[in-house]
């Protein structure tokens, strides 16, 4: 797996005044369309309920190699 922190976000061209990047992935089309529709309901973005699920992902994953 090859990570990178240093280039620049290529895809867009353009600098969120944030500093978020973009990340493009696959996923299956039934769980965009869930997502898009909870993002809705929340009155949030499909962006953010994704940024959560993998901060959530990631604190779990190191809670778990934490225990080893």
């Amino acid at each position: 797996m090859v990570v990178s922190g240093s280039r620049p976000d290529r895809a867009s061209g353009r600098v969120r005044a944030d500093g978020r990047r973009q990340l493009l992935v696959y996923v299956e089309p039934n769980v965009i369309k869930e997502t898009k529709k909870a993002a809705l309901d929340l009155e949030t973005t499909a962006s953010a309920i994704v940024e959560e699920a993998l901060r959530e992902w990631l604190a779990k994953r190191a809670a778990d190699s934490d225990k080893t």
